[in-house]
């Protein structure tokens, strides 16, 4: 990352950039990289939050490309999960330097094992004489961005609180019988301002982190199964106003898990007995205009789930409808009866 040393500079950084920043790991090989400050985790948990390691994973292989090249693309398997409570080192390898496209692969490895996987693709902008097609999806709804309740303040200290902040919008389409109609908006951003040193590199990251924030949970969602064995970590909120943030045409989405219904939702034959991604991919499209610390809306579809996974699709636009970036994720989906409960139907998305 572009802040270096920290301590010798007059500003704060936020709680999301102690989570992406890296630095080298020479005892342990050239290209090589280590997380920097402790991993946040979950109260409550001994794992890490994915977007972690994608974050950080980006972060290294940006440490050995120059800088004029961004990352656009990026395409990451979870291989076994991590814990917040050992180093993290990421092995870089340069397999590709050209004068347009740089690549990188990133092993993630704690504990001697491999624990994720990217393959990371960097551009140079193109040239104002090439001739470019362009064309770009605009958020499909006006959504009123959120009041921030207050100042958020940087900070230098370590803290347990979740580095991004969530507001839930609710769904599209709740009433349509099939899932694949179905869309999940929500407003995110970091907890605190991007410090200058971080720069470009650090929105790029930090959104990386983000982006696994409330993605593969909405697969049982888009099938109006709200209830967990255990409540997923990529939902998280500071509060319960931030699980609903009402307009004329989205519908709440139930939550018991955070609102005191003690997991379980009425009505329910069904409930979550394991979500764990298996991939994520991220496109970053607009990587100079992205800012990762103003509200940035999120959607939420998918469009296929059978044989115990599903995939998931989101796509990140800035206030003004300029979209930032799109991901896929594939997770492993598995539902347990509740007691009394009736086999769930076999919905089929058409597309």
């Amino acid at each position: 990352m572009a802040n270096k040393d920290m301590n010798s500079t007059p500003f704060a950084i936020s709680s999301i950039e102690r989570q992406i920043e890296v630095t080298p790991a020479r005892d342990v090989g050239p290209s090589v990289f280590a997380n920097k400050y402790p991993l946040w985790r979950p109260k409550g948990t001994r794992g890490i939050f994915g977007g972690i390691t994608i974050a950080q994973s980006l972060s290294a292989a940006q440490e050995t490309v120059q800088r004029e090249f961004d990352a656009h693309s990026m395409h990451c398997t979870f291989v076994f999960a991590g814990t917040a409570f050992a180093t993290i080192h990421y092995h870089v390898e340069i397999v590709r330097d050209g004068r347009t496209f740089c690549t990188r692969t990133v092993r993630a490895i704690q504990d001697n094992r491999t624990i994720f996987l990217a393959t990371i693709s960097f551009a140079r902008p193109s040239p104002e004489s090439i001739i470019n097609i362009r064309h770009a999806e605009h958020n499909p709804v006006t959504v009123p961005v959120p009041q921030d309740t207050g100042f958020e303040p940087n900070s230098n200290e370590e803290t347990l609180e979740l580095p991004y902040i969530n507001q839930s919008v609710g769904m599209l389409n709740s009433n349509s019988p099939d899932p694949c109609d179905k869309r999940m908006h929500q407003w995110i951003k970091t907890r605190g301002k991007i410090s200058p040193q971080g720069g470009s590199r650090a929105h790029l990251a930090a959104l990386a982190f983000m982006s696994d924030s409330y993605f593969l949970a909405g697969l049982p969602h888009a099938h109006n199964i709200w209830s967990f064995v255990n409540p997923p970590i990529t939902e998280s909120y500071d509060s319960e106003e931030q699980l609903e943030m009402p307009t004329p045409v989205h519908t709440k989405i139930p939550r018991p898990h955070l609102q005191g219904g003690g997991g379980s939702a009425p009505n329910q034959f069904h409930r979550v007995g394991m979500m764990v991604s298996l991939d994520h991919t991220i496109y970053f499209h607009q990587a100079k205009q992205l800012k990762a610390d103003e509200w940035l809306l999120t959607e939420v579809k998918t469009d296929w789930a059978d044989n115990g996974r599903g995939v998931v699709l989101q796509k990140v636009w800035a206030q003004d409808g300029t979209l930032l970036a799109s991901c896929i994720q594939e997770g492993v989906l598995r539902l347990e009866k509740r007691p009394n409960g009736v086999q769930i139907s076999k919905l089929n998305c058409r597309l």
